[in-house]
């Protein structure tokens, strides 16, 4: 009898079947930890951005950083290496110049932070030259924006009847553990309404908006579904947490804002928002 010498042609059929098995059950595993892997990256972000907001209000006599972008905020705009504004045709060095110029930035170290890595927009193209947002993250408007940025001012805003009120030192947080101050934003133009910016726009502007029409139980800026349709918080006390997303709404508004009504009565993930919404009320 001669010996067998190799695979007959059923054998590496076989061979080639539980192959293509394995890598069937591997390839989702694979993928679910490599999502956990960001996830837990992004709370690390998170949190090393709340420590820095943090450290910035000791060391400024309480004050707390300013929200929104531009001079002398906590991050400036997409800009090149002479200081002009790229705005949302920006190169990814151009927006890292914008969060390096901001004041936050001598307490964060990197611009690594700022950037959650399952946030992939930054490698969209986006007009001639740049591509989608790097930062991921944003500063409410209630958490010391500018006066009158959308509404809010030192007399207050109306919202639902209610008199509420920015917060503009770290001491007029009552309960910080309790109060988001860094979201996850997923700043679109996608079925906007300004037709003059491209349909996903280059960088995160302004801060994030809430609230809309002055409604209680209205979003306007979507969170991030970069979680397994969850998002991650920052809060102001230092530590960062998911937020587990348990109406079907906040998911679909997060890929698309024009896919359900703004206004969600009964929603419990816009509700927990506002009741953490970083203001005085």
């Amino acid at each position: 009898m001669r010996d067998k010498k190799g695979f007959t042609l059923i054998e590496l059929l076989v061979v080639i079947a539980i192959i293509a098995m394995l890598l069937a059950i591997l390839i989702p595993s694979l993928n679910t930890v490599k999502q956990m892997a960001a996830g837990a990256v992004c709370l690390y972000n998170q949190s090393g951005l709340t420590k820095a907001y943090y450290i910035y209000s000791q060391d400024n006599d309480e004050k707390l950083v300013m929200s929104h972008q531009g001079q002398g905020r906590w991050v400036e705009r997409p800009q090149d290496n002479n200081g002009n504004d790229t705005g949302h045709d920006s190169t990814l060095s151009e927006k890292e110049n914008g969060i390096m110029k901001g004041t936050l930035f001598p307490y964060a170290e990197t611009a690594r932070l700022y950037h959650c890595p399952a946030d992939r927009r930054f490698r969209a193209n986006v007009r001639t030259r740049g591509k989608g947002p790097y930062r991921s993250y944003a500063l409410p408007a209630g958490a010391n924006s500018p006066p009158n940025t959308n509404g809010w001012n030192d007399n207050g805003i109306t919202i639902s009847g209610r008199l509420f009120f920015p917060v503009r030192k770290y001491t007029d947080f009552q309960s910080p553990g309790d109060k988001y101050v860094f979201v996850e934003e997923n700043y679109t133009h996608m079925g906007g309404d300004d037709t003059s910016l491209p349909p996903n726009a280059g960088y995160n502007g302004g801060v994030w908006s809430f609230w809309s029409g002055s409604n209680y139980t209205s979003w306007w800026d979507p969170l991030a579904p970069w979680h397994n349709d969850r998002t991650n918080l920052g809060y102001a006390d230092g530590h960062a947490e998911k937020l587990v997303w348990k109406d079907e709404d906040t998911v679909k508004f997060a890929y698309d804002r024009k896919s359900v009504p703004y206004d969600q009565p009964g929603n419990p993930d816009q509700e927990y928002m506002s009741r953490a919404y970083p203001c005085r009320r």
